[in-house]
């Protein structure tokens, strides 16, 4: 053991800090423990339009396309978030490429709907210039609509070390402009090959709702360790808690996850909060949390009282979307966790990702909701295979969670998933 206090916490004088030090034992953080960085502060939300912020399904799809979903007795959606990261545009691109082979060789019935994107779409600071490169483009072979909530990096302000400051630039400009268009006809890049439309989304929080499903997307501002979430926006998810379909499946989707193991960001302990107090409140609480902002997989169950006894809560974290930095996690006795892993409160780890790029695909039922996740050492230029890494059930009935073993029938993709070369940039016309 070293003699230096500043070895096994990484800790100086005053606010310094050098490093994460090695857990020791089986102490496993899954919120941040000590106080955030400093980071910007609290950035204001785009003028309020006409609530409830709803948006349905028959929105998006054809009236065909949504009776034919109904009639195959599944919606199957792909999510991750955390993509467009402008300094390399090969990650971004492998997993679009790998969510577009999925798409492509998905059985009749079995098709995804659509992509719920889980933020940071543009990083770094969501500027309306990179879109067109940084989204259009990445996805312009991508068959399915795609939606979002808004990450931290969506509204972050200018960095001066980024790049020169607009002094025009207001929060969420980039996303607003691609994701709550007044007309969902307009193109969204005249400089690319996409003929990819905007997004006509009702508000930067809002509610899908689906013949199978209800999903309530959050949005929980720019911080970088901690979401902040207001009470005003508060108010709105209890009411939409409340007012969800008590026959489908509830899923909530918010930014900063609630738990995470990894060194970066940690989970947020005020999301975690805001979550649990408004489940309370409402008495209703989601079958699945899903999240990003951490640039991994990992899939948490989480046993909560319900008014009605014991459930079992799924709270994922998918942010292995592209950003070209993946996140470790924490290391037990100097290695890696050992999943499932139990931690205190009823929290379990059950499984994670923390060296591949990919994407998460759900397909839901009346009765259930099946997760398979996709991944991939990604390799410029390269043909790798796509694993599935996790596959699990949740039963929306006894209000449960069970793992897939490799080769069960936790979803109906294939156990092996061949992609294509990531395509390349098009030049700009």
């Amino acid at each position: 053991m070293s003699p230096l206090h500043l070895f096994t916490t990484g800790k100086g004088a005053g606010q310094r800090r050098s490093h994460t030090p090695a857990i020791a034992g089986a102490q496993f953080p899954v919120q941040a423990t000590s106080p955030p960085l400093p980071h910007y502060p609290f950035q204001p939300l785009p003028p309020a339009r006409p609530l409830p912020y709803r948006f349905d399904l028959s929105r998006l799809l054809s009236a065909a396309d949504v009776k034919a979903i109904e009639s195959a007795g599944v919606m199957v959606f792909h999510t991750v978030g955390d993509t467009g990261d402008y300094r390399d545009a090969g990650p971004q691109d492998f997993v679009a490429a790998m969510m577009t082979q999925d798409s492509q060789n998905s059985p009749n019935g079995k098709e995804p709907a659509f992509y719920y994107h889980l933020g940071d779409v543009v990083y770094f600071a969501g500027d309306i210039d990179k879109y067109a490169d940084n989204f259009y483009e990445t996805y312009k072979d991508y068959p399915g609509f795609i939606v979002s909530i808004p990450g931290n990096h969506d509204c972050q302000p200018d960095d001066p070390t980024d790049g020169p400051v607009d002094p025009n630039k207001v929060p969420l400009d980039g996303w607003v402009q691609n994701f709550m268009s007044t007309n969902p006809a307009q193109l969204g890049s005249l400089k690319t090959g996409s003929n990819r439309t905007q997004m006509d989304l009702p508000y930067v929080y809002w509610t899908l709702t689906t013949p199978f499903a209800t999903i309530i997307g959050l949005f929980s501002n720019v911080g970088e360790t901690e979401g902040e979430i207001h009470p005003d926006q508060i108010a709105w998810f209890k009411g939409e808690l409340k007012a969800a379909d008590p026959k489908l499946a509830l899923i909530v989707t918010v930014h900063h996850p609630p738990f995470s193991g990894d060194t970066e960001h940690s989970g947020s302990s005020a999301v975690d909060q805001v979550l649990s107090e408004s489940f309370k409140a409402a008495k209703r609480y989601p079958n699945l949390i899903l999240s990003g902002h951490v640039h991994n997989y990992q899939r948490f169950t989480n046993v909560v009282q319900g008014p009605q006894g014991s459930l079992q809560i799924p709270c994922i974290v998918a942010g292995a979307g592209g950003y070209t930095k993946l996140s470790p996690l924490q290391q037990i006795n100097g290695a890696n966790p050992k999943a499932p892993l139990a931690l205190p409160n009823g929290l379990t780890l059950d499984q994670y990702d923390q060296k591949n790029f990919g994407f998460l695909r759900l397909e839901v039922r009346q009765n259930q909701i099946a997760g398979t996740y996709f991944s991939a050492p990604y390799v410029a230029g390269g043909t790798p295979t796509a694993k599935v890494v996790d596959s699990f059930v949740i039963d929306l009935v006894k209000h449960t969670v069970k793992t897939v073993p490799a080769g069960g029938t936790g979803g109906t993709a294939p156990a092996r998933l061949k992609t294509r070369t990531a395509p390349r940039r098009a030049k700009r016309r």
